[in-house]
């Protein structure tokens, strides 16, 4: 498996899809080989990570209802150029976000629902410089999160 901009859709709808998931029902849902190295209660990581990255990180949520599932997949990218212009061509156009100081990343944020699914998802690709379409991403977080109900409707 290597990391591309089509894998990335597939796994931001399916993590959109996919009911609340641990540690190991999220490398299931993923398709992604290898063993799960816990580093804290909340933070493991794959062992070996997937061609193209040096690094994949999974975050449980530690507060709310959400508390012990699964909220982030963070991908260092190694390998696999992924650029800004390809997320946009797979995702729409991204926002770009704010950055918090000089010398953090530059980072583009996409949003992703599938309707009626129980989370959405947002992809943020970050990039060493001002992104451009030819510009290759140097990380992606895939964030997930719950979708409220509409008001009047049961959690």
């Amino acid at each position: 498996m290597t990391i591309t901009p089509d894998l990335l859709r597939t796994w931001s709808e399916q993590l959109c899809t996919q009911p609340a998931l641990d540690f190991a029902a999220a490398l299931r849902a993923l398709g992604l080989a290898g063993s799960l190295v816990e580093k804290t209660r909340d933070y493991s990581v794959v062992e070996p990570p997937p061609a193209g990255t040096s690094l994949v990180g999974l975050s449980l949520e530690n507060l709310g209802k959400n508390k012990g599932y699964l909220s982030t997949v963070e991908l260092t990218l190694s390998g696999a150029a992924i650029t800004r212009g390809e997320l946009d061509q797979k995702f729409g156009a991204g926002n770009a976000l704010p950055r918090v100081d000089h010398d953090r990343p530059h980072v583009v944020s996409y949003p992703v629902t599938v309707p009626g699914a129980p989370y959405r998802c947002t992809v943020q690709a970050s990039f060493a410089d001002e992104p451009a379409a030819a510009s290759a991403a140097t990380s992606v977080r895939l964030r997930r999160d719950v979708v409220k109900p509409p008001p009047g409707q049961a959690q």
